[in-house]
């Protein structure tokens, strides 16, 4: 009994310790298993976590590229900058760092501002790298570098700062740079305020070529954010050098001209100062000087636009907007104010009017309308119309220029002297559609591949056009109007150089183009009769050499270069018949706003056509007396004959 007994508790004693052996198995093979996880399956993912825990990853922007004019002139580039930051965190009293460090260089209040509201926005973070300033010094660097000891939580790097040497000259057309967008999946993953990408004009066009290929660095830290070590471990590629046709010569002539138009120039002082601050009238963004007008009142520079294209190949070398805006604001930290300001100022700064401005062309079209006669057959070069001052549609009354008008002219002297009337006429028997046809086959109505982005397609209507907008039929009355490039048609400078270039270069299509060789001098022809071109091109220069041409005070003079062209004033308010009977107020006594616009376009030499311009001078106005005579300044400009 008793054997069978110990043989039942031998049994049931090694039963347990089975049990016993199975779960200490288990758990050793748990563990085990877990180890073997961790150091083996999980490797990876622990060593990449640890790696960020101790390694700060950048981004290294690339230098971007330059921009050049055609004489390899600097329009963008980059200049060194350095940047004091501070490595923050929780425990760090950053008022009494700004106060030790201003003791020995003096910070900016702007940026001691700025600095501060990027603290308050740092919420549970607890350590971070906030910029003082960028636009520290080299003499300061030194000055901070020399004490680097005492100031543990600074530190310095340099980068590159986008610069404009050409200023408000050129910024509608070089543009700025600027932070990525939100939106913009690109730069999602990238946090650094050193990246900046095209915003505007040739910086925005150009931006893939000028911007690079970005590099990296890993920076080890310590675990309060502090750098050990630093590593680039993939280099940047800079970006591609642009070089563009214009001519920071010739830009920076046709600015300074356009602005002062026929405006005496005079330097500022004091009591003058006051009284540009005192009038809300005066919008002046170069306060360095002032113009005066006839009745000596200090006035505004002219608002417009000069462009000047080479007729060959379509190249810009000239492309003026005033007022302009200088660029080099948007590389620092744009103030609120400082936008609002130029977004708001009166005269629209930021509006690059050459390629955006749009205007009712006036009498600049008149070789258009003249063409579509020629070409459809209505008149030819001998057909006469008389002028008597107006023309009457119904119960209304379309004016001359002229009010006793000029009696009986021909196509060449209508063109010469500018008679509306004999447009009225020729453009009743044409009729609307044929004059909008051949108006955009001469460049108008039309968006060019430029290589900017703001550019305005204009409007060039027919009946179509009417009916589609508004839902009414075409009136005889808008006819006439349209004929002598008032009522709804409207261009841009660019568009009416072009549109000149086309004539002058014997009905080739010239396209516009910023970029030197793009065109290749083998522009396709329009089909106009070259005779009815050339007739054309002699009316044009009779408007100059003319003894009765509208521009025929403002010859260049030389013996071997004269330019050819067609001046426009542009109403902007329509006159009533009570005025015209009570005797329409002169130009220089209405209000800004309500004077005409001056227009002219042209070419030069007559002889071999090489050189086509278009000038608005906004509110400007006669275009014989305003508009002419500053393209008349350019060309002479441009030949070397001032």
């Amino acid at each position: 009994m008793k054997n069978k007994n110990v043989k039942k508790l031998n049994k049931k004693i090694s039963r347990r310790f089975v049990f016993l052996s199975l779960i200490k198995g288990s758990v050793i093979g748990a563990i085990g298993w877990k180890l073997f996880d961790l150091q083996l399956i999980e490797n990876q993912k622990y060593e990449k976590l640890s790696d960020n825990n101790r390694f700060d990853f950048h981004i290294i922007p690339p230098e971007r590229g330059k921009i050049l004019d055609r004489k390899m002139r600097l329009i963008a580039g980059n200049e060194d900058t350095f940047h004091l930051v501070l490595n923050w965190n929780k425990t760090l009293d950053s008022d009494r760092v700004i106060a030790r460090i201003s003791n020995i260089v003096n910070l900016d209040k702007k940026d001691i501002i700025n600095f501060k509201k990027k603290i308050s926005l740092i919420n549970e973070i607890p350590t971070k790298k906030i910029i003082i300033t960028k636009n520290l010094s080299k003499k300061n660097l030194s000055k901070l570098a020399i004490r680097s000891i005492e100031f543990p939580e600074i530190s310095f790097y340099m980068s590159k700062k986008r610069v404009y040497p050409q200023g408000n000259i050129v910024g509608h057309i070089s543009g700025y740079t600027g932070l990525p967008s939100n939106n913009n999946n690109n730069f999602l993953s990238v946090k650094n305020e050193d990246i900046q990408v095209g915003k505007r004009g040739l910086e925005k066009f150009f931006d893939n070529q000028l911007r690079g290929k970005f590099g990296r660095k890993r920076n080890e830290v310590t675990s309060k954010g502090f750098v050990i070590a630093s590593h680039i471990y993939e280099n940047t590629i800079s970006g591609k050098d642009v070089q563009v046709s214009l001519d920071m010569k010739l830009q920076a002539f046709a600015s300074e001209r356009l602005e002062r138009g026929n405006f005496k120039k005079i330097d500022v002082t004091a009591k003058i100062q006051k009284r540009i601050n005192d009038d809300t009238n005066l919008s002046y963004i170069n306060k360095d000087y002032v113009y005066l007008d006839e009745k000596n009142n200090i006035s505004n520079p002219n608002s417009g636009s000069i462009i000047v294209m080479d007729i060959e190949n379509g190249q810009i070398i000239c492309s003026t907007s005033s007022p302009g805006f200088d660029p080099n604001i948007f590389s620092n930290e744009l103030e609120i104010e400082e936008w609002d300001k130029l977004k708001t100022h009166k005269r629209s700064p930021l509006l690059n009017r050459s390629m955006s401005g749009v205007y009712p062309p006036g009498s600049t079209i008149k070789m258009a309308v003249a063409l579509a006669g020629l070409e459809s057959g209505v008149i030819d070069y001998d057909s006469k119309f008389f002028c008597s001052g107006s023309k009457k549609i119904g119960n209304r009354e379309f004016h001359c220029w002229l009010k006793d008008g000029h009696g009986s002219l021909n196509l060449s002297e209508a063109i010469e002297q500018s008679c509306d009337v004999y447009f009225y006429e020729l453009g009743l028997k044409i009729g609307i559609n044929k004059i909008a046809l051949m108006m955009k086959k001469l460049g108008l109505g039309e968006y060019y591949d430029l290589e900017i982005d703001d550019k305005a397609k204009g409007v060039v209507p027919d009946k179509d056009w009417k009916l589609k907008r508004d839902g009414l039929s075409w009136s005889l009355g808008e006819t006439l109007n349209a004929s002598i490039g008032q009522g709804y048609i409207l261009a841009t400078p660019l568009q009416l150089v072009t549109m000149v270039s086309r004539l002058a270069s014997g009905g080739r299509k010239v396209t516009p183009t910023m970029i030197i060789k793009k065109n290749k001098n083998d522009f396709e022809s329009l089909n106009i009769n070259q005779n009815h071109l050339n007739y054309i091109k002699k009316a044009m220069e009779r408007v100059v050499v003319g003894q009765k041409g509208t521009a025929r005070k403002y010859k260049i003079g030389s013996k071997t270069i004269e330019m050819a062209g067609k001046t426009g004033t542009v109403q902007v308010v329509r006159i009533s018949e009570e005025e015209r009977e009570a005797g329409v107020i002169k130009n220089e006594d209405r209000i800004w706003k309500r004077r005409d616009h001056a227009l002219f376009v042209g070419y030069a030499p007559v002889s071999k056509p090489k050189y086509a311009i278009s000038v608005v001078v906004e509110h400007g106005g006669s275009g014989s007396s305003v508009a002419a005579p500053i393209a008349r300044d350019v060309f002479k400009n441009i030949f070397d004959l001032s």
